[in-house]
C-alpha cells in the first residue's frame, strides 16, 4: 500500500465533480452519505479479506476502521444539527 493511496480520500473524490460548485447542499449531503458508505464497505471488505487469510497489512485495517469511524460519527453529527435546526424552524412562532 502506498501513502498517496492513504492521503487520498473518497471524500476528496465525491466533491470533486463540478456539480458540488452549484451551492446545492442536498446533493452534497447525498454525496456525503455516500463517500460514508463507501468507507465502511472498504473497511468491511478490508477486514474480510483478512480474515480470508489474503495479504492485508493490519495497519490498512486499522486506518480504513478509523476513517470509516470518524466518518460516521461525522456523519451522524451533521444529521444532528441538521434535525435541530428543522425543529427550531418548526416551532418558529411567526
Amino acid at each position: 500500500m502506498q501513502v498517496n493511496s492513504i492521503l487520498t480520500s473518497d471524500f476528496e473524490k465525491a466533491f470533486q465533480t463540478k456539480e458540488s460548485t452549484q451551492n446545492n447542499p442536498v446533493e452534497d449531503f447525498k454525496k456525503f452519505v455516500y463517500a460514508v458508505d463507501q468507507q465502511i464497505k472498504k473497511s468491511l471488505e478490508l477486514k474480510k479479506e483478512f480474515i480470508e487469510g489474503k495479504d492485508v497489512p493490519l495497519y490498512e485495517i486499522s486506518v480504513q476502521a478509523q476513517k470509516a469511524k470518524i466518518s460516521l460519527e461525522l456523519l451522524v453529527k451533521i444529521r444532528d444539527q441538521a434535525v435541530a435546526a428543522y425543529k427550531e424552524i418548526v416551532n418558529m412562532q411567526i
